[in-house]
């Protein structure tokens, strides 16, 4: 038989290579075998997909279109490894031919696959995401048929990472999410599937399990040279945004298995294998947009699931003038450490970086601030927000934003009183202040009447804590009055009526007319419309319902 003219000898023994490779993938996944779908069986007909002549292909393309999910595997090895581009296209066409959606999965479900072939990259990661969220779970199985099925790496990568992110230590959730996962994957060697085997199993047998671990890691080996050629923001997206619920892109799946080894190699009491794990992701943070950031985020979280020790790993950010987030960060690490000085180079540490801080403008010490509260590192939170409150030099802007979110944490702490002084300040503003604060209020779209009513209820939260129910119910009709539609004014107030009828209806009717007045900025304001939902949600579930329209 003669080659195409387009053919060399280099091609076909790349071909006899991918055949090769193809059956110990499928020996590897344990195909059964029997007549039509041995491994060398599959593999043979895949090279077939290349051949010279028109009928052999064709017939080739039939014979693994009649295997089915048998010969998914072996194709999508072939899309992603093959250099011959005529199989290249024909295994292609064969996997995206397979069958997503299976007879028991729902409506929504369905919907949701009937559009996910013809989706772009984009397109059908957003489908990964809203199969995750389905009521009862129903997304989870189908989701894990995607890390199996979906026709790019990173897909299948994405998919996985979605659903390893699902794992929470002591969830009850988790086993039945376990059952759906390992249904999805089947028997799939992807590496993507068999990380979430492993995740799986290694999560079912507990801490002393150490086959799943195993397991996890060998697949993450194989996933790990590929996740370095996947384009770093397929999703235009990069690692700079910090929502949780952001829309997942290559170097967040990274993240995420790296991430899950940690608390599994932590819970084994294999802490050197972890620190390895923890030395590649401060090696992903080098190069990003905001990377001392990174740096600090990626140890306080190791440091918060049990690997303080990371902070060892960090030293290329904490020079002589470290950056005051790596420093606090480190800070943190050490307050976990067991050594008899670890309080002391803790505090050393939180000094340097409020030094550092001391000479940075205003918005600098209030992103500190904030990253602080986010981490839970209260005393130094407070700190930094009353630094920027304190410093005449902090601009108008800069002042407003640090009593609006330190008055809030202040709230989450119980310190009520000191939340209510905050806002009272930003409501009058400073002595010394030349800008109109109800304007800069507005410039931040902050109204001035919600700031005013925000106020009130802390006080009124401060009232309760001393006893004075009369003074706090003053308050919250105060608010009230203010904004009409403060939301925790008015679910207090529904509490404090209690079973009393006409107070009820008194808080009812406020109830009707806030849930009234939020519907129509739904309508005249489409752009906060998931916001103002949310709210309506949570005034209606908080009310009992009792006072919906």
């Amino acid at each position: 038989m003669m080659m195409r003219p387009a053919e060399c000898t280099a091609c076909a023994r790349g071909r006899r290579g991918l055949a090769i490779a193809l059956t110990a993938l499928l020996a590897c996944a344990g195909v059964p075998a029997a007549a039509d779908s041995t491994a060398d069986h599959i593999a043979g007909l895949i090279t077939q997909l290349g051949d010279v002549e028109f009928a052999v292909r064709e017939t080739a393309a039939a014979r693994l279109s009649a295997l089915g999910m048998e010969a998914s595997d072996a194709l999508l090895l072939a899309v992603e490894s093959s250099t011959d581009l005529e199989v290249v296209l024909r295994a292609r066409a064969l996997a995206e031919a397979l069958p997503i959606a299976a007879p028991h999965d729902t409506a929504e479900v369905a919907a949701e696959l009937s559009r996910f072939g013809a989706a772009d990259t984009t397109g059908r990661v957003r489908i990964m995401h809203r199969l995750l969220r389905l009521d009862d779970d129903a997304g989870i199985e189908p989701l894990a048929r995607i890390v199996r099925l979906e026709r790019t790496a990173l897909g299948s990568r994405i998919a996985a990472a979605l659903l390893a992110r699902e794992w929470q230590r002591g969830d009850p959730r988790w086993p039945e999410l376990c059952r759906r996962i390992t249904a999805g994957v089947e028997r799939s060697d992807r590496p993507a599937a068999r990380f979430l085997r492993g995740l799986v199993a290694q999560t079912l047998a507990g801490d002393e399990g150490g086959a799943g671990l195993d397991a996890a890691l060998e697949a993450w080996a194989a996933m790990d040279p590929d996740t370095d050629a996947d384009q770093p923001e397929p999703l235009g997206q990069g690692r700079a945004a910090g929502d949780a619920n952001r829309i997942l892109d290559a170097a967040d799946t990274r993240r995420t298995f790296q991430r899950c080894l940690v608390e599994l190699l932590v819970a084994a009491g294999r802490r050197d294998a972890a620190l390895q794990q923890a030395h590649g992701l401060f090696a992903d943070c080098r190069g990003t947009l905001d990377e001392q950031s990174h740096v600090a985020d990626e140890l306080v979280w190791l440091a918060d699931h049990g690997l303080p020790q990371a902070v060892d790993l960090v030293g290329d950010w904490l020079g002589a003038e470290p950056h005051p987030l790596p420093a606090y960060a480190a800070a943190l690490a050490w307050r976990k450490r067991p050594e008899a000085d670890a309080a002391t180079r803790a505090d050393a540490l939180a000094a340097r970086a409020r030094d550092q801080l001391a000479a940075a403008d205003g918005s600098a010490v209030l992103v500190t601030a904030m990253e602080l509260a986010r981490w839970g590192a209260v005393e130094w939170a407070l700190r930094e927000y009353r630094a920027v409150l304190e410093n005449e030099d902090s601009s108008a802007g800069e002042f407003a934003f640090a009593g609006i979110f330190c008055a809030e944490f202040l709230h989450e702490q119980g310190s009520d009183a000191e939340a209510g002084r905050v806002l009272a300040a930003v409501v009058a503003g400073r002595e010394t202040e030349t800008e109109d604060m109800d304007r800069v209020l507005h410039l931040l779209r902050h109204e001035p009447e919600t700031v005013k009513s925000r106020m009130l209820y802390f006080e009124a939260c401060a009232a309760l804590s001393r006893g004075d129910t009369p003074g706090a119910e003053r308050l919250l009709a105060e608010s009230l009055r203010v904004h009409p539609r403060d939301v925790e004014s008015l679910i207090s107030l529904y509490r404090l009526a209690g079973a009393d009828p006409a107070r009820l209806a008194e808080v009812a009717e406020r109830v009707s007319r806030a849930l009234a007045a939020t519907d129509e900025l739904i309508d005249e304001h489409p752009q906060d419309a998931i916001r103002l939902k949310n709210e309506y949600a949570w005034l209606v579930v908080n009310t009992r319902g009792d006072a919906a329209p």
